[in-house]
């Protein structure tokens, strides 16, 4: 009888409890957050198949590149014949098993011998992906294989021969290079020789006498004994050439310009002298600013002439400042044999006819207050004199104008309307140009920037709070002041200037308010432009609310507690009924 009551009192507890769960779900924070399920993507893990290898013992260089990719990249394994060879950190980088480990560990002692590499990567959904490449390793039973050089022929005296033979050995030990030749002087020579790395050989073979034969002879020979030869045939041939240059065009320019020259290409197998002889047809010695120019008419003797470049050099002469005329530049080469080569050209230098020419930046337009605006000229000109610049008809600058190309004058910060700037140049021959940029500033269109505008309360008393409103304001042409309008209910706004307090941050004070009255507030800005531009904000409302917490009012509490004693009472009335029966 004692357990069925006390299973009667608990079945009424909790029908209690769920009556009564309305309050709970009032009293208790519901809010907690909610689970969403997000489906799966399969993320999209690939690895590539690099080839499988074979390749003779002690081969060098081999290596087996795995490109893998996924959005999210975790890790990787490589194991070699189920062991563990390398992993660690995946960022989606190629993977690299540089094969040579296999010599540095001793794994190749006995020969064929495979291995196979597997390669795993994982993503962050610890998703994989797998790729295997075999590996065999065989004896090296090939002798060295020599790529043969073709013959060679030159021309007695010249330079930059050489013999260059490209050879392939996973095993190289040794080897020598001979020459043989029916030259009395050096009929057998072993030119080098020793312990070799496996590396292309190169032999040079200057300096050889004509009329003979030579043959050089390679041996190559690898650690088991395996060897290989290649012979090449280098035959000198007599100097019977003269010297060889070529011809420049004939060179025209105006008095007073720079930067003119002749060059000559010029090669001999055996290069003696030359000499460089200018004579010229017409001259005027008065034209011009001659103070600054003079004639190089003297003769140039190189009596020691060699080449630095085994495919010729380049003889040059400056041919700058000469006076008006016309001039002829002739130069012969002299080789060993007495053999010889000659070119002339012709060099022009007329008249100055041109003024300067300008090329000037074009006009353009700025809005008040934008910076970053120059006005450029770009000058050419043989014979500069002197300029003067200006700026609304004021000197700027002036002065003489020599080896100057570039002028340029700073238009920012300039008042709205147009301005004139005005390059003026005048030529040793009183030749002048004048060059105007026209720059034109419009008032500034853009209000000034207000934003951040807040509202702050601070207790003042029980009944009052202190009311201040602050703001980020900025214009480019600056602020010229910025100020908090308010009112209250019907009366008249009222204003007050905000004070800055940082770089763009103004405050305003508006004074004390009661609890609960609403004040509408707005900022006016105005800025520093010719225009002074008015940026003025909404109207807004805010509150005066009380600075400390007040209890939850009763009245919310009784209807609640009502409904769960009335359901409580309707509960056990259903149950003691059933009881009875």
């Amino acid at each position: 009888m004692t357990g069925l009551q006390t299973r009667r009192m608990a079945f009424t507890l909790i029908v209690t409890c769920l009556m009564l769960s309305p309050l709970a779900l009032i009293l208790v924070d519901t809010s907690t957050p909610r689970i969403v399920n997000v489906p799966h993507v399969t993320a999209e893990l690939t690895i590539n198949h690099p080839p499988d290898m074979t390749f003779e013992n002690g081969t060098r260089g081999k290596k087996i590149v795995w490109n893998a990719t996924d959005p999210e990249p975790k890790n990787f394994t490589v194991t070699r014949n189920g062991q563990v060879y390398d992993s660690g950190d995946w960022n989606g980088t190629p993977i690299v098993v540089d094969l040579d480990h296999l010599y540095a560990e001793n794994l190749t002692y006995s020969l064929p011998v495979s291995f196979t590499f597997v390669c795993t990567v994982f993503n962050m959904q610890n998703e994989s992906v797998s790729d295997e490449v075999v590996v065999t390793v065989i004896a090296d039973e090939s002798p060295p294989i020599i790529q043969q050089p073709e013959n060679i022929t030159y021309e007695e005296g010249s330079f930059g021969h050489y013999i260059r033979w490209n050879i392939t050995e996973a095993n190289p030990d040794s080897y020598n290079v001979t020459r043989e030749s029916n030259d009395p002087t050096c009929n057998f020579t072993v030119i080098e020789g020793g312990k070799w790395d496996g590396s292309n050989i190169t032999i040079n073979v200057d300096g050889l006498n004509a009329t003979y034969w030579y043959l050089y002879t390679l041996f190559v020979n690898d650690t088991f004994g395996r060897n290989a030869t290649s012979a090449v045939n280098v035959t000198v041939v007599e100097d019977l050439t003269p010297p060889q240059v070529d011809s420049p065009a004939d060179v025209a320019y105006e008095f007073g310009s720079k930067g003119h020259k002749i060059s000559w290409k010029v090669y001999d197998s055996n290069p003696k002298n030359y000499t460089i002889v200018v004579t010229y047809s017409y001259i005027n010695k008065t034209y011009g600013n001659v103070t600054e120019s003079s004639v190089p008419l003297q003769n140039i003797t190189q009596s020691d002439w060699k080449l630095t470049n085994p495919e010729g050099d380049t003889i040059t002469v400056v041919i700058d400042n000469l006076y008006l005329g016309n001039y002829t530049y002739n130069i012969t080469l002299f080789d060993d044999y007495g053999r010889h080569s000659s070119d002339a050209l012709n060099v022009t230098v007329y008249e100055d006819l041109r003024p300067p020419i300008v090329n000037a930046t074009p006009d353009f337009t700025y809005e008040e207050g934008y910076s970053g605006y120059l006005v450029n000229w770009t000058v050419e000109e043989s014979n500069p004199k002197y300029f003067e610049l200006s700026r609304d008809g004021v000197g700027i600058e002036n002065g003489t104008w020599h080896d100057r190309d570039h002028f340029e004058l700073n238009a920012d910060g300039l008042s709205v309307g147009t301005h004139i700037f005005n390059l003026t140049l005048v030529d040793f021959f009183n030749q002048t140009t004048k060059s105007i940029v026209s720059v034109t500033v419009t008032p500034d269109a853009h209000l000034p920037t207000v934003s951040q505008v807040a509202a702050l309360q601070a207790f003042h008393s029980a009944t009052e709070n202190n009311l201040s409103v602050q703001a980020y304001v900025w214009d480019l042409n600056g602020i010229s002041s910025v100020k908090v309008e308010w009112y209250v209910g019907e009366e008249a706004p009222s204003s007050a200037n905000m004070t800055p307090v940082s770089e763009g941050l103004y405050m305003g004070d508006l004074g004390a308010f009661g609890v609960g009255t609403t004040v509408y507030y707005r900022v006016v800005a105005t800025d520093n432009s010719s225009v002074h531009n008015v940026h003025t904000t909404e109207w807004t409302p805010v509150v005066i609310t009380a600075m400390s917490r007040e209890p939850t009012p009763m009245l919310l509490w009784v209807p609640i507690l009502i409904v769960g004693v009335l359901s409580l009472v309707v509960i056990m009335s259903l149950y003691f009924r059933t009881r009875t029966r």
